[in-house]
C-alpha cells in the first residue's frame, strides 16, 4: 500500500473538496461552493463536526481523498469521496483498506458499513472487491429528489 497519511481535514482541505467536480452521472456529487456550505450550516463546514467525522487522505502531500466516518443504530458508517481525476486509477482500494481500519478503530463494537447510489457500478466493484458486501436496495431522499441506493456491510 502506497504510503497514504490520514489527516485532520481542515477547512482549506474542505473548501478544495467543494472545489473538485465529477462529470457526467457523477456530478451528483459535488458539492456546492464553500460559501453556500458555510450559509447552510452543512457539515462539512462546522468545525466541531468536520474534526470529529472527517479526515482528509494525503499522498505526496496532495489531498487525495477524504472519508466520513460515523455511527449510528449500532453501525459504523463510511463515506468517502476521491478528488475526480484520480477516480478509475487504482486508489480507491488502498484508501476503503485505510478507512476501514479507521472505522473499526473508532469503532470497534460496530459493523463496519456503507451507502452508495445503485449506479455507481465503480465504486460498488471497489467495495466489493475489499470485503463489502450488498445488503440491501432502497430509495432514498436526497437534496436532488429520490435515488436508489445500496447498503453494504464489510464481512472481512
Amino acid at each position: 500500500m502506497k504510503n497514504y497519511v490520514l489527516k485532520e481535514l481542515t477547512e482549506e482541505y474542505a473548501i478544495e473538496i467543494c472545489n473538485w467536480k465529477y462529470e457526467k452521472e457523477y456530478a451528483i456529487y459535488n458539492f456546492s461552493d464553500y460559501s453556500i456550505v458555510v450559509k447552510n450550516g452543512w457539515d462539512l463546514a462546522i468545525k466541531e463536526k468536520r474534526e470529529k467525522e472527517f479526515v482528509g487522505i494525503v499522498y505526496n502531500d496532495e489531498l487525495i481523498a477524504y472519508g466520513r466516518i460515523t455511527s449510528n443504530c449500532g453501525k459504523s458508517i463510511i463515506g468517502v469521496g476521491l478528488k475526480p481525476i484520480l477516480c478509475g486509477k487504482g486508489y480507491g482500494k488502498d484508501i476503503m483498506k485505510l478507512l476501514i481500519k479507521e472505522c473499526r478503530k473508532r469503532y470497534p463494537q460496530f459493523p463496519v458499513t456503507l451507502e452508495v447510489r445503485s449506479f455507481n457500478k465503480r465504486a460498488i466493484k471497489c467495495y466489493l472487491d475489499v470485503g463489502f458486501e450488498i445488503k440491501n436496495k432502497y430509495i432514498k431522499e436526497t437534496f436532488n429528489g429520490k435515488d436508489e441506493f445500496y447498503y453494504m456491510e464489510y464481512k472481512r
